[in-house]
Protein backbone atom coordinates (compact mmCIF):
# COMPACT_ATOMS: atom_id res chain seq x y z
CA UNK A 1 0.00 0.00 0.00
CA UNK A 2 1.22 3.34 -0.89
CA UNK A 3 1.06 6.16 1.35
CA UNK A 4 -0.55 9.32 0.20
CA UNK A 5 0.48 12.64 0.13
CA UNK A 6 -2.89 14.33 0.39
CA UNK A 7 -2.67 16.19 3.85
CA UNK A 8 -4.71 17.98 5.65
CA UNK A 9 -4.61 21.73 5.95
CA UNK A 10 -7.07 23.55 7.38
CA UNK A 11 -4.59 26.97 7.86
CA UNK A 12 -4.96 26.28 4.21
CA UNK A 13 -8.82 26.05 3.91
CA UNK A 14 -9.17 28.80 5.90
CA UNK A 15 -7.13 31.26 4.23
CA UNK A 16 -9.01 30.21 0.79
CA UNK A 17 -11.95 30.62 2.56
CA UNK A 18 -10.83 34.22 3.80
CA UNK A 19 -10.19 35.07 0.33
CA UNK A 20 -13.38 33.98 -1.59
CA UNK A 21 -15.76 34.97 1.43
CA UNK A 22 -14.26 38.36 2.90
CA UNK A 23 -17.88 38.52 4.73
CA UNK A 24 -17.17 35.64 6.55
CA UNK A 25 -15.52 35.90 10.48
CA UNK A 26 -12.25 33.77 10.51
CA UNK A 27 -12.85 33.05 13.78
CA UNK A 28 -16.30 31.71 13.50
CA UNK A 29 -15.18 29.26 10.85
CA UNK A 30 -12.12 28.37 12.86
CA UNK A 31 -14.46 27.62 15.13
CA UNK A 32 -16.45 25.79 12.82
CA UNK A 33 -13.98 23.49 11.69
CA UNK A 34 -12.59 23.05 14.87
CA UNK A 35 -16.29 21.57 16.47
CA UNK A 36 -16.23 19.40 12.52
CA UNK A 37 -13.17 17.67 13.65
CA UNK A 38 -13.59 17.26 17.56
CA UNK A 39 -17.21 15.68 16.40
CA UNK A 40 -15.12 13.19 14.05
CA UNK A 41 -15.51 14.69 11.13
CA UNK A 42 -12.48 13.71 8.76
CA UNK A 43 -10.45 16.16 7.05
CA UNK A 44 -11.98 15.66 3.85
CA UNK A 45 -15.54 15.73 5.30
CA UNK A 46 -14.76 18.87 6.29
CA UNK A 47 -13.18 20.37 3.19
CA UNK A 48 -16.09 19.42 1.19
CA UNK A 49 -18.39 21.00 3.06
CA UNK A 50 -16.80 24.23 3.34
CA UNK A 51 -16.48 24.07 -0.29
CA UNK A 52 -19.98 23.92 -0.11
CA UNK A 53 -20.81 26.47 1.85
CA UNK A 54 -18.00 28.22 0.14
CA UNK A 55 -20.02 28.18 -3.37
CA UNK A 56 -23.57 29.48 -1.99
CA UNK A 57 -24.68 32.94 -1.66
CA UNK A 58 -26.42 32.68 1.63
CA UNK A 59 -24.34 30.19 3.58
CA UNK A 60 -22.04 30.99 6.83
CA UNK A 61 -19.35 29.22 8.79
CA UNK A 62 -22.06 28.48 12.02
CA UNK A 63 -23.76 26.15 9.48
CA UNK A 64 -20.77 23.60 9.28
CA UNK A 65 -20.86 23.62 13.41
CA UNK A 66 -24.34 23.08 13.23
CA UNK A 67 -24.02 20.24 11.18
CA UNK A 68 -21.14 18.79 13.06
CA UNK A 69 -23.24 18.86 15.96
CA UNK A 70 -26.26 17.07 14.57
CA UNK A 71 -24.75 14.50 12.57
CA UNK A 72 -28.40 12.90 11.84
CA UNK A 73 -30.00 15.63 11.00
CA UNK A 74 -30.40 16.62 7.12
CA UNK A 75 -29.73 19.76 5.85
CA UNK A 76 -32.79 22.18 5.80
CA UNK A 77 -32.55 22.72 1.81
CA UNK A 78 -32.36 19.45 1.13
CA UNK A 79 -35.56 17.83 3.09
CA UNK A 80 -38.46 19.27 1.04
CA UNK A 81 -37.59 17.75 -1.50
CA UNK A 82 -36.71 14.10 -0.90
CA UNK A 83 -39.53 14.14 1.64
CA UNK A 84 -42.31 15.49 -1.58
CA UNK A 85 -40.69 12.59 -3.61
CA UNK A 86 -41.00 9.59 -0.68
CA UNK A 87 -44.37 11.10 0.10
CA UNK A 88 -45.28 10.56 -3.78
CA UNK A 89 -43.63 7.31 -3.82
CA UNK A 90 -45.27 6.32 -0.47
CA UNK A 91 -48.97 7.29 -1.81
CA UNK A 92 -48.45 5.51 -5.36
CA UNK A 93 -47.25 1.95 -3.19
CA UNK A 94 -50.15 1.84 -1.07
CA UNK A 95 -53.13 2.50 -3.83
CA UNK A 96 -51.01 1.27 -6.58
CA UNK A 97 -53.95 -1.93 -6.74
CA UNK A 98 -56.34 0.18 -5.49
CA UNK A 99 -58.12 0.42 -9.38
CA UNK A 100 -57.67 -2.71 -11.39
CA UNK A 101 -58.70 -0.55 -14.62
CA UNK A 102 -56.79 2.08 -14.20
CA UNK A 103 -53.96 2.29 -16.26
Amino acid sequence: MTETCIRPAPGELQALAAAMRPDWDRDQLAQAILAARNAGWTFEQVFRYVGRLLLREDAAPAELRHAAANPLRPEPAKTPAWHDRAAEARERLLHRNDDPDAA
